[in-house]
């Protein structure tokens, strides 16, 4: 009987350690994020970066702006190794994006590929984007 509890209390630490190191390491808070976007046929200085701020958790690592209700996107696949992120985002319109992220504590850099269809044709845009923690989320 102990030699059960203190297997199953071994096999629990051992999940919860490896669950621990599975979240990258970022401060959790306020980021302001700077998305760079690659639109095939649109002239590069009308591209300019945007920037927006969110509040992020361990819970949120891929950062993500308000959607629109006819978007309605969710995250499909997502995976930690180490302080990258990588995930898969599928949308109601058909649209797909696929991106990465490598954290560094109290920064971020990253990549994300869109797949969508706009007026019957297929489009691809990339973006890059870059993050900066601010300091505790307000709310």
């Amino acid at each position: 009987m102990i030699k059960g509890s203190l297997f199953v209390a071994i096999l629990l630490s051992l999940i919860y350690a490896v669950a621990a190191f599975a979240a990258p390491n970022y401060q959790e808070g306020l980021w302001e994020i700077t998305t760079t976007t690659n639109m095939p046929g649109m002239p590069k200085e009308m591209m300019r970066p945007m920037k927006h701020q969110v509040c992020m958790t361990k819970q949120n690592a891929v950062p993500q702006q308000q959607q629109k209700d006819e978007q309605q996107c969710k995250m499909t696949n997502q995976r930690t190794v180490g302080n990258k992120v990588f995930w898969t985002m599928t949308c109601k319109n058909g649209t797909v994006s696929d991106g990465e992220i490598t954290y560094s504590k109290t920064t971020f850099d990253g990549s994300q590929t869109t797949r969508t269809s706009h007026g019957g044709r297929q489009m691809t845009v990339k973006s890059t984007m870059s993050g900066k923690y601010l300091g505790p989320c307000t709310k």
